[in-house]
């Protein structure tokens, strides 16, 4: 570490030159290939899911597992029901055709338009059939005559995104005072995105530009930061758009990632640059300050990092496609942002000089008999306070911890419908008319499909019986059923709910379906029958996490323990994170339900009703804030351990640990919760789950478990913390965070009244058993 940062320090012009060119040649490479391929690719193999989508491809009907939108046309000020549709919009229906947007067909209240090869419409008309109730024949108006559908098919699959956004830059000019025209379904999914103001990053950038200048007071050192991370940010988004065009990255990848480098890149940095600023302060040349900076905070940097890159990638050991890219894209941005904290960074402060310390302690520095602050007064009176009074405030902190956490254990897993898009968007909007419309209903934007593959699949009378049996179900819509012959083994039969596709009834649909409608009807022929359709997929995405989520649990809990066992040669402290980690996991997700699932102060985050949690979000959450947790636990214990190797004193260690640590920690925690609740201001609800669920994970692990609840508890424990058996001792390889000569001296102001690192309370001078140290 120590060769890394004078490379970086004396060849500081070559390292920023270097980091420079690495951008541009990042992002031209990107640009040479076409940009970014973003597309979200379900493969979930052994599920039913995984079965139907084999058999519809197989049988080249895989186009009816795309996706398809919907034009919802309100008549505001007058009917639809007329033989005449809306002015203009049959002629708008029949441009898309030649308009490059792969339209296949356009079924409307007023006719069907179909899209030949070279891109020239065909329109046959509905005249006539309007006149009459809302039946069969005219299942795309509402009964009160005001909202009528317009069905939308493409011959291309769900990832080519712009055009379906191309389909609502030419439709959308149509609203006039009298009919407006709003666009739900999956197709448009994405066009809430395009909806949203200024990029919620770019708050992100300006509360943690805020944060850092009130903590540094100097420009230099307040923008640092930010600058590392955005030379992470410039090359990391570029390499995962390279990466799009190798394997499948979701759609949310770039945002998720956006999230991840500003947080831990202003975290890393932060830390770094308190180091190299105390250092100066105690009278260190600014090589030799930057030096031991890198060798002392980068390491922590160092291991931090690397413990958020493998808890990542471990995503891809749950067998899920679609979490690979996103495990991958996230890891490459993590680690371009601690190569960054380690060799721009260090560069650049070279360049600053002493300008990165405030000009009026610039002043002081040059007293002679001026002697460095390294403990506030009100972080020494806190961990004095905490040593002397741990019960109350430790028993205090987990009580709340456990209240935050009730709503965890209610989390319903599967997928949000456009109900719990922003207000104001058009896909809320959207679905909002069509669930008010009379003849609608919300269960009309959730289609299943019964899948029948076998000799005796496309029989009329097996099919008719299938039907009548269906009609019989609660829930199901008996007038929606409609049975589709694809091949002469293989039909498919749509049907509507009568319930919302995101609400538990239609999950719980699914399941009796899958139980005991589905075995009775397969008695007797050779057929065999599937259920499929969104709610469906996402009862076969959730069960596939789920039933290994608790292994993946273990594994990183496992790896948490393991790497803190070997840091710090310890065994009670890296139980005590990994308890942490659980509760810190346990209470913000608890949050993330009670606001996403139950619907707590929704309208406020203009989130809409309340809805299933994604299925990936546990795993994906869990790993990020291990990684992040990790970062708090590491800059709090290593200091507490560095007092320990030279004390011996279990109290005085915790106090000076505490004391020396937890203005930085507490900076660094607003600066990351800033960055993460700029998130909540965007379109995309995973996203705002994200930055919710990350954003108070960090307000919990920085304010109430290392403040209050581990401080207490270490307390408590005693010279026990740091027992680590001598024959374990002998046999594990040691894996230090510090480094061997890490410029340690007694703190400054050991007798001062109200200090932190006052040795005249502490009684835990006998050691326990360990191996040598």
């Amino acid at each position: 570490m120590q060769t890394l940062a004078r490379v970086a320090i004396r060849h500081r012009w070559w390292v920023i030159g270097a980091w420079l060119a690495f951008i541009v040649i990042a992002q031209l490479a990107a640009g040479a290939v076409g940009g970014s391929a973003y597309k979200n690719v379900f493969t979930l193999p052994h599920t039913e899911t995984q079965t139907v989508l084999d058999l519809l491809k197989s049988s080249g009907e895989g186009g009816q597992a795309g996706q398809s939108g919907t034009l919802v046309v309100h008549g505001t000020a007058t009917s639809l029901r007329t033989a005449s549709p809306p002015p203009k919009l049959i002629r708008a229906l029949r441009g898309l055709c030649d308009d490059g947007d792969h339209v296949s067909v356009m079924r409307s209240p007023w006719g069907t338009v179909t899209c030949a090869a070279d891109g020239s419409a065909r329109f046959v008309s509905n005249l006539g059939r309007l006149q009459g109730p809302n039946t069969a024949a005219t299942p795309l108006l509402s009964t009160d005559h005001r909202v009528g559908l317009v069905a939308i098919y493409w011959e291309v699959n769900e990832n080519d995104v712009s055009n379906f956004t191309g389909v609502y830059d030419t439709l959308k000019t149509l609203d006039t005072d009298s009919v407006e025209y709003e666009f739900t379904g999956t197709a448009f999914a994405n066009l809430a995105q395009r909806q949203q103001g200024i990029p919620p990053e770019v708050f992100g950038f300006i509360a943690a530009l805020i944060v850092l200048a009130l903590v540094f007071r100097t420009v230099g050192a307040a923008a640092l930061p930010l600058l590392s991370a955005a030379a992470a940010l410039g090359s990391g988004l570029a390499l995962i758009s390279l990466l799009s065009h190798v394997m499948n990255v979701a759609t949310f990848a770039p945002q998720l990632s956006q999230l991840m480098v500003i947080g831990v890149g202003v975290d890393y940095a932060l830390f770094i640059v308190t180091r190299h600023r105390r250092n100066l302060q105690r009278g260190l040349s600014v090589e030799e300050s930057l030096v031991l900076a890198v060798n002392t905070s980068g390491r922590a940097v160092l291991f931090a990092g690397l413990t958020v890159c493998v808890a990542v990638l471990g995503l891809c050991a749950l067998g899920v496609s679609f979490l690979y890219g996103v495990a991958v894209g996230t890891a490459v941005a993590v680690a371009l942002t601690m190569i960054a904290s380690l060799t721009l960074l260090p560069a650049v402060l070279s360049l600053l000089g002493r300008r990165v310390v405030p000009r009026r302690i610039r002043r002081a520095m040059q007293d002679p008999g001026y002697r460095p602050s390294e403990v506030t007064t009100r972080w020494a009176r806190w961990s004095r306070f905490l040593s002397e009074h741990k019960l109350v405030p430790g028993i205090a902190a987990a009580a709340l911890i456990v209240v935050l956490a009730i709503p965890f254990f209610s989390i319903r897993l599967g997928r949000a419908d456009a109900a719990s898009d922003p207000p104001g968007t058009t896909t809320r909007a959207g679905y909002e008319l069509i669930a008010a419309a009379p003849g609608f209903g919300p269960g009309y934007n959730s289609t299943l499909e019964l899948v029948v593959s076998g000799p005796g699949a496309a029989h009329p009378a097996y099919l008719a019986k299938v039907s009548r049996r269906l009609r019989k179900l609660p829930d199901v819509n008996a007038t929606s059923i409609l049975p589709v012959p694809l091949a002469r083994d293989l039909s498919l039969i749509t049907f509507k709910t009568d319930t919302a596709p995101q609400d538990a009834a239609t999950t719980d649909l699914v399941k009796s379906l899958r139980s005991d409608f589905v075995p009775a009807i397969e008695q007797g022929s050779d057929n065999q029958v599937y259920v499929f359709g969104q709610t469906a997929v996402f009862v076969d995405f959730a069960h596939v996490l789920s039933t290994k989520m608790p292994l993946f649990f273990a594994a990183i809990i496992g790896l948490s323990f393991l790497l803190l066992m070997l840091a710090f040669r310890s065994l009670v402290i890296p139980l005590t994170a990994a308890a942490m980690n659980l509760f810190a996991a346990g209470a913000s997700f608890g949050v993330v339900v009670a606001v996403f699932q139950w619907g707590w102060f929704s309208d406020a985050l203009g989130i809409g009703k309340g809805g299933p949690i994604e299925p990936f979000l546990p795993v994906m959450f869990f790993a990020i804030l291990f990684g992040l947790s990790m970062d708090y636990q590491v800059f709090l214990v290593s200091r507490m351990h560095e007092e320990w190797v030279h004390t011996g004193h279990n109290g005085r260690a915790v106090r000076v640990g505490q004391a020396e640590t937890g203005g930085i920690i507490t900076a660094a925690a607003l600066i990351m919760i800033a960055v993460f609740g700029g998130f909540l201001l965007g379109n995309e609800r995973t996203i705002k789950m994200f930055g919710l669920g990350l954003g108070g994970a960090i307000f919990i692990d920085a304010f109430i478990l290392r403040t209050v609840l581990v401080p207490a508890l270490m307390h408590a424990v005693g010279k026990w913390n740091w027992y680590y058996p001598a024959w374990l001792d002998r046999i594990t390889p040691r894996v230090s965070v510090e480094p061997e000569d890490d410029g340690w001296s007694p703190t400054p102001g050991d007798e001062a009244e109200g200090s932190a690192t006052s040795p005249a309370s502490d009684t835990s001078h006998e050691l326990p058993a360990r191996g040598a140290h």
